[in-house]
């Protein structure tokens, strides 16, 4: 029976040269050493077996693919203790990935990570790209890796044009990395550059590299945007108000569809759907189900706005003289106002302010009032996200090159623990 998962081999190999290299860019040694305590202790795939037993409970083929196809359709017309079966599954699953989530780096403002400086054969590539680009020869002075992000490979690079008279300047250089998260630059460009062009502030564009043609891979370049992380009092009042104005930009500046608020919601959530059927080898029960409960119980809190996707406050920038600039737009879409504040106050904010203290902020300066019910069931809809998101991680770790030790934990732990919460807010 073929094992479902990653696969041995690739997993070890990326171990081993990772260790052998000590290549900060892909992970750092202790993440490495989570992975390998994964690899050693996880066991061989559980999924033929309970393939097995689903296959005695429906009376449906033993194969693991027709079986949980099968399980599927059952979860969904309400066979409760074939779900009860699932979840305790998932627990088990969520256990055994521990030591991955562990050497997870996460998305603290405060993780320090290290300076690792860009290859230069990928330093001459960008140089001589952006020469042709610009029509005028420009040097890579110096380039390094930003840490902290995982849907693309961000780089720090300063240049230097003669058509300033050489002059150097530094920029933002953003990478697609294979598909992760489901993103793309098309759209990332479009939805900046349409926000910008309405007046909300983000980092002007530069250049962009759709075909890949630079570095094998869409991306573009954007000004620095000036200014600091800040987590007092007063900054997370401006990560509200920045959310706040964001929901009043005209959706037709990112999306001219004109689709109305509740097509929007079902749209949403049958793509985050079917990104995760293309991301993993085999049908996931339990996101079939969750799917078919959201379409059934899940109801718009008001008009279509533009989501971030991601707010919180480590996405936004404050400068004494240029005020406010919010980054990192992959998945900027059209959606419900409450994805962001059920996001932002139940998951990326949590690190900085309790979810009732941002509820309450929420109000304050926002003058935006969930019901318990609005909170609970957005909270279930981006948890049913980002359970759909990270499968995409596993993709980018199969396929690599480039392959880090965030992109399994990711792919692996990260899916399973929001799994996880989003079972825990479902109704049993």
């Amino acid at each position: 029976m073929t094992d479902h998962r990653i696969d041995d081999a690739v997993m070890w190999r990326a171990i081993g040269e990772a260790l052998e290299a000590e290549d900060v860019a892909h992970g750092l040694p202790h993440q490495w050493v989570g992975v390998a305590e994964y690899g050693a202790s996880r066991g061989a795939d559980p999924w033929p077996a309970r393939a097995a037993l689903v296959s005695q409970r429906l009376g449906c083929p033993r194969d693991v693919v027709p079986a949980l196809e099968a399980a599927s359709a059952a979860l969904i017309e309400g066979d409760d203790d074939l779900r009860a079966m699932f979840v305790e599954w998932a627990r088990a699953d969520i256990a055994t990935a521990a030591p991955l989530l562990a050497a997870f780096t996460g998305h603290g403002t405060d993780v320090d990570h290290p300076v690792v400086l860009v290859a230069d054969d990928e330093r001459a590539a960008l140089a001589a790209w952006l020469s042709k680009d610009q029509g005028s020869p420009v040097r890579v002075v110096h380039a390094e890796v930003i840490g902290g992000g995982f849907s693309r490979r961000m780089w720090r690079v300063r240049v230097a044009s003669a058509s300033i008279d050489g002059q150097e300047r530094t920029v933002i250089v953003r990478v697609e990395q294979g598909g992760m998260f489901g993103t793309d630059t098309a759209r990332e460009v479009a939805a900046m550059q349409g926000l910008r062009r309405a007046g909300y502030r983000v980092p002007e564009i530069l250049h962009v590299d759709l075909a890949g043609e630079a570095l094998g891979e869409p991306m573009f370049v954007m000004a620095v945007a000036p200014g600091v992380v800040r987590i007092d009092d007063d900054g997370l009042a401006d990560v509200i108000r920045s959310v706040a104005e964001l929901h009043r930009v005209p959706v037709g500046s990112i999306d001219e569809s004109a689709r109305d608020a509740d097509q929007v919601m079902h749209d949403n959530i049958d793509y985050w759907l079917g990104l995760y059927r293309r991301h993993s080898p085999i049908p996931v029960p339990l996101l079939e189900h969750a799917a078919a409960w959201l379409h059934r119980e899940l109801r718009p809190t008001g008009p279509a706005a533009v989501i971030h996707g991601d707010a919180g406050p480590g996405n936004a920038l404050f400068d004494d003289q240029e005020g406010l600039t919010v980054l990192d737009w992959e998945f900027a879409h059209v959606g419900d106002p409450a994805e962001d504040w059920a996001y932002l106050a139940l998951i990326r904010g949590r690190r900085t302010m309790p979810a009732e203290e941002w509820k309450a902020r929420i109000l304050e300066v926002a003058n935006v009032e969930l019901s318990d019910e609005q909170w609970h069931m957005w909270l279930a809809f981006n948890h049913f996200r980002g359970a759909c998101v990270n499968l995409t991680a596993l993709t980018v770790f199969r396929n690599g090159p480039r392959r880090t030790a965030d992109q399994l934990a990711i792919g692996i732990a990260v899916h399973l623990r929001f799994l996880g919460q989003l079972l825990d807010v479902m109704p049993q």
